[in-house]
């Protein structure tokens, strides 16, 4: 199905102080996973977000992108005063985060190597210079459980994926689309990317965080990533991965749009008072991504 139940986040709300912390044994429920049984519930627990898996096409792009393009769309003081206030997942060994909800995770390796040990458990031989994925567990495996070439193969065909091609059905009705979805503000977050030699990367993400979430909601803390901070996802193949969100729980796109808050409140406001030949146009742009 569309929604990875084995990355259901759980933390620890106070409600008294608004404080979000993760609970001793992790942020995943999957981490308790043993014997294919439903992984049992840290009893500290009070507050769970489901999280979809995100597709996986175009990552070998979105690695080319330079870190300095990505921190160059930052305004973490909103100093152009236009709601928005983006910023870059800084990693804690200074690397710049682009990939996952939470921009917390820094290429398509390190991905691979996350996945591999937190979803499927398996443990990975050691690389200078990466930080993702155990190098040892606890079971009678031997470790590491996966070779450097079959890592290298996997990472390969990760990176090959490529990005779907737009579906045009009505060039002139989809380019009015895609003014109106600059107008309203839309692209101060999912904007075009483009590689060190000038090559466009359309993937409609400035791949920065921000604050979208409604007032009074909480959702989990990663890395340097507060619990009310995602990454803007990437709107590339968008007609296709219904349903939308972080947790999957927006069936159509306009939906989804409705569900931005925060930073985005300005830009759905001025959605919602589009008129119907406009919304109309707007959508059919995004249906053609």
């Amino acid at each position: 199905g569309p929604i990875d139940v084995d990355v259901t986040r759980q933390a620890i709300l106070d409600p008294t102080t608004g404080t979000v912390s993760l609970p001793a044994a992790g942020s995943m429920a999957h981490r308790f996973l043993r014997d294919a049984a439903r992984p049992p519930i840290d009893p500290a627990s009070n507050l769970f977000e489901l999280r979809q898996t995100p597709p996986l096409f175009g990552l070998g792009l979105v690695d080319r992108i330079a870190e300095a393009d990505i921190v160059a769309n930052e305004d973490p003081d909103d100093v152009d005063m236009d709601g928005v206030s983006g910023r870059a997942h800084v990693l804690s060994d200074g690397r710049i985060g682009r990939l996952g909800w939470k921009a917390n995770v820094p290429n398509s390796l390190e991905f691979a190597r996350d996945a591999l040990s937190n979803e499927m458990g398996v443990s990975l031989p050691p690389q200078a210079g990466l930080t993702f994925g155990n190098v040892t567990d606890t079971d009678e495996i031997a470790d590491p459980e996966m070779s450097i070439e079959d890592l290298t193969a996997l990472t390969f065909f990760l990176t090959e994926l490529s990005q779907p091609p737009r579906q045009r059905t009505d060039a002139a009705l989809e380019d009015q689309g895609e003014a109106i979805f600059a107008t309203v503000g839309c692209d101060s977050c999912h904007r075009t990317m483009s590689l060190e030699d000038g090559t466009p990367v359309p993937l409609y993400s400035d791949l920065l965080l921000h604050d979208v979430y409604p007032d009074g909601a909480h959702g989990i803390v990663e890395g340097d990533a507060s619990d009310r901070e995602l990454r803007t996802a990437p709107l590339w193949g968008l007609s296709h991965t219904g349903p939308y969100m972080h947790d999957g729980r927006s069936s159509t796109i306009e939906d989804a749009i409705a569900r931005h808050f925060g930073e985005a409140t300005d830009v759905v406001t001025a959605f919602t008072a589009l008129s119907a030949t406009d919304r109309a146009a707007l959508l059919a742009f995004l249906q053609s991504l």
